[in-house]
């Protein structure tokens, strides 16, 4: 098994990186999907992305978004 992976390991030596930062990447682009479903345009999809993944505050210009909706995780 070493041998079929060589290169891979000799790969990661000198950097010590894992392809985690991608898995994350990959789960914001799967969340976006499953909350975009219906909307067929790439456009939608991308500014969902960029809503999950700038984790924006809008309690500052809108005080109803603080409220507890029947999708988060508030009790």
């Amino acid at each position: 098994m070493i041998r079929s992976h060589l290169d891979g390991i000799i790969a990661w030596t000198p950097t010590r990186q894992t392809n985690g930062f991608l898995e994350a990447i990959n789960g914001l682009f799967q969340a976006a999907k499953r909350k975009a479903r219906g909307y067929g345009n790439f456009s939608t999809i991308r500014a969902v992305l960029f809503l999950i993944a700038g984790k924006l505050d809008f309690s500052t210009i809108n005080p109803h978004a603080a409220l507890p909706t029947r999708f988060s995780k508030e009790p």
